[in-house]
């Protein structure tokens, strides 16, 4: 009550005017940045957001192109596919079932691209059917009956008819009706191209269909947060595809606007300033790079309603892509946001007035109360009233407690960051000398030695025990002779340890690890195999002993120079695969527990050109689909794995080629089998002995055999009869082959080739050869024709091919046998 009664009136006028001070500072300081935000933000946000938007609108357009470019690619790449495909035939094609079955099987082939084509029907003019990718085929017949064929309701059948057995350009029908079979209807894209595309006499023509639901839904997918329509028009401005057809068929203005398009290179920005004069917004157009003729976007009115419209050109076949945004979805809530943001900075302002306010009244005592907290953070349950200075003293150290305690953390996560370090340094991670002498001066490391050596010591042990033989080695790593630095720690493989050691030239590390390889083997019982890589040089650098600052008199005694290494991390690194290459050796061949790669005999380059040889000709046999090859194959390679000759570095080489190409065809079969996949990734382990290499290539290799033989059609028997009396009806057609034969009775190349010769007692050139000679004899003798002629009626494409076989079968030329024995 006293000292309330020492207070003099105008103390309470000085706390209200320091009070409205504070106000009124804080109060600048917040208005600073509103101002800034109502005076420069707001006049200018419409113009920016509508710029973002008319980029934003460009961009998903020409995504959109981007897209559908991609997906047509293989539109106009199918006719080249198809010529290309000598299955198909198409000028030789003939109106037979079995020509018809071997069109439609082949097409099935073709069925990969169901995420955007519907269909593809392949119309070959000489049979007068359309064979679909999924092994159908229809007459033209067909494409007129509802139900049965891809009947098209605006599509005449006749102008149909003549289109397919005319047409001699790529065309393009837009999205239109067709009752597929089934009587579904189904709004379709139709490509139809001739057969080869710009060729003539075409053969056929390939059309193919695209729903229209999926296009739209490509549409979409670019964003889904896009409001907009798209549409596509063809080069000459007719529409293709529309999200809202209803908007094309309303007006013409879209259909006006997409012709005045690229007509020259201002026509975007000058329709668009015109006709958006009086919009809310003004004009503009923005330009981005995508396709070759451009890409724009701006603002036009069509339908009385004001759009953001973007195009982009294709470079690849000149369509039009555009996408009509309605400015109201995307600016006029502008104005509400901007409302709103005023609203919400006044409210702010009055919220932080009133928190200000009673900050400054009720926070009393801040630095004690700042104290107070700071104690509370280490101080014991039971305590004695502290004052401040004590409260600070307490605190500081409680931090300094816990900075020792975070020390002794540090220490001990030392000896991981130093392994981490090392690792990080024979696996190459490290890009300069420099870089690693800075990381090792972290951890303790150095390396500092005039040559680096880098060995694997391999546990052929479980892991406790590998962790029990690191244990024993990094308790030797003290008693390394002087300048000469060696560590050890645990390799990626929890079978192996790696020594990396920093010596001089007199250091024998070979040496040093046999007499620790003795001393495992003596005092623990473990046993273990080390391969040794290359020594690497360091970089030697040069500088002077004397203290930093002191000058050089003249004549000072060159001797004060000192010299000092700095390690090459790749020198590190390519010892340390040479350490693993001397491990495999000893671990495949078991020559000796300790070896250098000095020490590994380099084999001769021809095996590596042999092996290549095999598993190209392996790979060649799995897409022939050639069961016996396979086996053979497969064999003659793990006898070349079983030889002596081949180094143990190449085994693991060999091995893992030869099962990526067996798993490879595996999973052309079956790429959903999950135990396939469980099978492959046990297959690439990386320990593994040869007899379990050879062992998995067999197995895995038969299994591919028995799903070849399983997927290979059934060949129907081909009786000497039946193929005399197709010699007899095809011998003498240049076209008539080994693959002829071999198609007709429905057999493999190699499977009939080998009956063939069971049957016929010679192989089939041989024969055939024989055959066409004998006719020609006849001829020789009986006609005066040339012998180019005769070369072609016997079925010889060229008449040096003719006098070669003449020669070599009966002995003279067919001019000279033509002479002697002439009728």
């Amino acid at each position: 009550m006293g000292r309330n009664k020492l207070i003099k009136p105008g103390g309470n006028k000085n706390k209200i005017n320091l009070l409205t001070k504070l106000l009124i500072s804080y109060l600048l300081v917040l208005l600073f940045p509103v101002m800034i935000i109502v005076l420069y933000y707001y006049p200018y946000s419409a113009e920016v957001v509508k710029e973002k938007e008319m980029d934003w609108n460009a961009h998903i357009t020409e995504q959109f192109m981007t897209s559908m470019d991609t997906f047509t690619r293989y539109v106009y790449n199918l006719p080249f596919e198809l010529v290309q495909n000598r299955e198909f035939r198409l000028y030789q094609a003939e109106e037979s079932d079995y020509q018809r079955v071997l069109i439609a099987n082949e097409m099935k082939k073709y069925n990969a691209t169901d995420a955007f084509i519907y269909n593809t029907l392949l119309y070959v003019r000489s049979t007068g059917y359309l064979f679909s990718k999924t092994g159908s085929a229809y007459s033209v017949q067909d494409m007129g009956k509802p139900g049965v064929g891809f009947y098209y309701e605006s599509w005449p059948h006749n102008d149909l008819t003549e289109t397919l057995n005319m047409l001699d350009s790529p065309m393009v029908r837009p999205v239109e009706g067709v009752l597929v079979p089934g009587h579904n209807r189904v709004r379709m894209l139709t490509f139809l191209q001739p057969l080869p595309v710009g060729g003539t006499s075409s053969p056929g023509v390939v059309m193919i269909m695209v729903r229209e639901d999926t296009i739209l839904r490509m549409m979409r997918s670019v964003s889904e947060a896009y409001k907009g329509d798209f549409f596509i028009f063809d080069a000459q401005g007719q529409p293709i595809v529309a999200s809202n057809e209803a908007l094309v068929q309303s007006s013409g203005d879209l259909t006006q606007l997409v012709s005045s398009l690229g007509k020259d290179s201002g026509s975007l920005s000058d329709t668009f300033g015109s006709a958006s004069t009086g919009t809310a917004f003004g004009s503009s157009s923005v330009s981005s790079p995508g396709s070759n003729q451009g890409s724009s976007s701006g603002i036009q009115r069509i339908n009385g309603v004001s759009y953001l419209v973007s195009y982009s050109v294709s470079d690849k076949n000149g369509w039009k892509y555009v996408s009509l945004l309605p400015v109201s979805e995307s600016l006029q809530g502008l104005r509400t946001i901007q409302l709103n943001t005023i609203l919400l900075v006044g409210g702010i302002l009055l919220l932080e007035v009133i928190v200000i306010y009673v900050s400054i009244r009720k926070n009393y005592h801040p630095i004690k109360r700042l104290v107070e907290f700071a104690a509370g953070l280490f101080e014991p349950e039971e305590r004695g009233p502290m004052n401040e200075i004590e409260a600070i003293r307490y605190t500081l150290s409680g931090l300094s407690a816990v900075n020792s305690r975070l020390d002794e953390e540090v220490k001990e996560t030392l000896p991981i960051m130093r392994d981490n370090m090392l690792l990080e340094l024979v696996n190459g991670h490290f890009l300069s000398g420099e870089q690693v002498q800075r990381e090792a001066e972290k951890v303790g490391v150095s390396l500092d030695g005039a040559r680096v050596t880098v060995a694997v010591i391999s546990c052929d042990s479980e892991t406790e025990e590998t962790n029990l033989v690191l244990l024993y080695c990094k308790n030797r790593e003290s008693q390394l002779p002087e300048r000469v630095q060696g560590y050890f720690f645990k390799s990626n493989y929890h079978h192996e340890i790696v020594f990396v050691c920093s010596h001089g030239e007199d250091f024998s590390v070979q040496a040093y690890l046999a007499r620790l390889q003795e001393e495992l083997q003596v005092r623990t019982g473990w046993k273990t195999i080390i391969g040794i890589g290359e020594p690497g040089e360091a970089v030697r650098t040069e500088g002077h002993s004397q203290p930093e600052g002191a000058r050089r008199t003249e004549g000072q005694d060159q001797s004060e120079l000192t010299c000092t290494y700095i390690i090459d991390p790749n020198s590190a690194h390519v010892s340390y695969l040479q350490a693993l290459r001397t491990v495999e050796q000893l671990r495949l061949r078991h020559t000796s527990p300790i070896l250098s790669f000095a020490e590994i005999e380099t084999s001769p380059s021809g095996t590596v050109s042999y092996f290549a040889e095999l598993l190209q000709s392996l790979e060649l046999a799995i897409l022939k689909n050639e069961a016996s090859l396979v086996e053979s194959l497969i064999e003659r390679i793990v006898c070349y794995l079983n030889s002596e000759g081949l180094p143990p570095h190449m085994l693991r080489s060999v091995y893992l080629n030869t099962a990526s190409v067996i798993f490879n065809g595996l999973q052309r079969f079956r790429h959903d089998d999950q135990s396939l996949l469980r099978l492959t990734d046990a297959a690439f382990q990386p320990r593994y002995t040869l007899e379990q290499m050879t062992g998995i290539i067999q197995e895995s290799g038969a299994k591919l055999c028995e799903m070849i033989r399983e997927t290979l059609p059934k060949g129907r028997a081909a009786s000497r009869e039946e193929i005399l009396a197709m010699i007899e009806d095809k011998g003498m057609d240049p076209n008539c082959s080994l693959q002829l034969m071999a198609d007709h009775f429905g057999m493999s190349v190699s499977n009939f080739s080998h009956h063939f010769k069971k049957e016929m007692g010679q192989n089939f050139k041989e024969y055939i050869d024989r055959l066409r000679i004998q006719r020609s004899i006849q001829l020789l003798r009986e006609s005066e024709g040339t012998l180019e002629g005769i070369a072609a009626q016997v079925g010889f494409t060229n008449t040096s091919s003719f006098i070669r076989s003449f020669k070599k079968i009966v002995g003279t030329t067919p001019g000279q046998y033509r002479t002697t024995h002439r009728s």
